[in-house]
């Protein structure tokens, strides 16, 4: 039986032990309270990046459907300019043979009329022959007439469609400028929206480890406690037992292993070629400018943000084009060549060893990309031959 000293002391230690478990279940209970605040919160905001994010979609969608009608309304435009151009010069050479008949008219005297000038002729077989001639003179005046008449109605017409061609293109280059200027406001609203949710996400983050860390802390010092303690009694009972035997004392300890955070998810050693906030469509074979077809994957986002290589190569800065602006060719490890087009500026040099997610450029509107719908043109050449449709290996690389 134990004695009223130990009695005492045993009550001590549970009375310890009770408080540090009331102080860690209500640790916990304001942690809950705390994080399911927080957790609706991010749902919150989820919903409303998720809402940015298709806006930013369709807007990228009426882009892509407004750059091939500006294209094949410059076609159309062109033709025109061609057609006005070939009526104009027949016009002109149906003027020339007008004026030269009224020269002729009035020359030779303005009664054309075939009776009377075979009427007024002595010898029958001549006045034939000039009524004749004046006759088919009178039938080609009135043809050329008809000719030039019909020129002018189908130049006026041409003229006309001109007109309302080059308003339909004005129309549609406004329309694009508005739907820019709203991609770019989305662009910027979920920019904020990532940013405001990842700080919050970190900050949640490490307060939740901290918190974890001083529980974990708080533990090890009761079990300490706890252990020290057990010692100091048994080494007592021991003691007062057998006291010519040698006190031993054995300690037991307990540690805690600290988390380690996950491995970065891939996709088949691939990363996506942009960051977020980010979007892009199937726009393969879509019209462009000057009767060309889209030959890859545009990936919209804000100017300046990291582009990234998409796997394990060699950056191989190109000479800048007109069209192309800033951009290079990734030579992968495995043969396949990837074009990155529009690019504002090169982060690593030509020739430059580069890995899968290392960032190579930043977001631009170089070359004949539109200001405000800044994105990187991106192309895949298997084995460094004609391009393919990226979209698929894009899907599986940016999710």
């Amino acid at each position: 039986m134990l004695s009223r000293p130990h009695l005492l002391r045993v009550r001590q230690l549970v009375v310890l032990a009770l408080a540090a478990l009331l102080a860690v279940e209500l640790s916990g209970v304001a942690e809950a309270r705390d994080l399911g605040r927080i957790q609706r919160d991010l749902a919150d905001a989820r919903e409303r990046r998720e809402q940015v994010e298709e806006d930013i979609a369709a807007a990228t969608r009426a882009y892509e459907e407004l750059v091939g009608r500006i294209a094949r309304l410059e076609a159309e435009g062109e033709e025109l300019e061609q057609e006005v151009t070939t009526l104009r010069m027949e016009l002109g050479e149906l003027d020339e043979l007008v004026t030269d008949r009224l020269r002729a008219v009035f020359k030779h005297g303005s009664n054309l009329d075939p009776l009377s000038v075979f009427l007024a002729s002595d010898d029958p077989s001549a006045a034939l022959s000039r009524a004749e001639t004046v006759q088919r003179a009178v039938v080609s005046d009135r043809a050329r007439t008809e000719d030039l008449v019909a020129a002018r109605t189908r130049l006026g017409a041409a003229e006309d469609r001109l007109t309302a061609q080059r308003e339909e293109v004005e129309q549609a280059r406004e329309e694009q400028q508005r739907v820019t200027e709203g991609l770019e406001a989305s662009f910027a609203e979920l920019g904020e929206l990532v940013g405001d949710l990842e700080s919050e996400e970190q900050a949640e983050k490490e307060r939740l480890e901290r918190e974890r860390l001083e529980r974990e802390r708080r533990e090890r010092e009761r079990r300490e406690r706890e252990r020290q303690e057990r010692e100091r009694q048994e080494r007592r009972e021991r003691e007062q037992a057998t006291a010519s035997r040698t006190a031993t004392s054995t300690s037991s300890s307990s540690g805690t292993s600290r988390p380690t955070s996950a491995p970065a998810r891939t996709s088949g050693g691939m990363a996506c070629p942009l960051d977020q906030p980010r979007s892009f469509i199937d726009s393969w074979g879509h019209a462009r400018s000057g009767g060309r077809a889209h030959r890859g994957t545009d990936l919209m986002g804000p100017r300046g943000i990291p582009v990234r290589a998409i796997t394990n190569g060699v950056w191989s800065i190109q000479r800048p084009g007109r069209s192309a602006g800033l951009w290079a060719i990734l030579r992968a490890d495995n043969g396949d060549h990837f074009w990155y087009l529009h690019l504002d500026s090169h982060t690593v040099s030509n020739g430059a060893r580069v890995t899968a997610g290392q960032q190579v450029g930043t977001n631009g509107s170089t070359g004949n990309a539109t200001a405000g719908a800044e994105h990187v043109h991106f192309e895949w050449h298997p084995g460094g031959g004609r391009a393919v449709n990226p979209y698929p290996l894009l899907r599986s690389a940016c999710g």
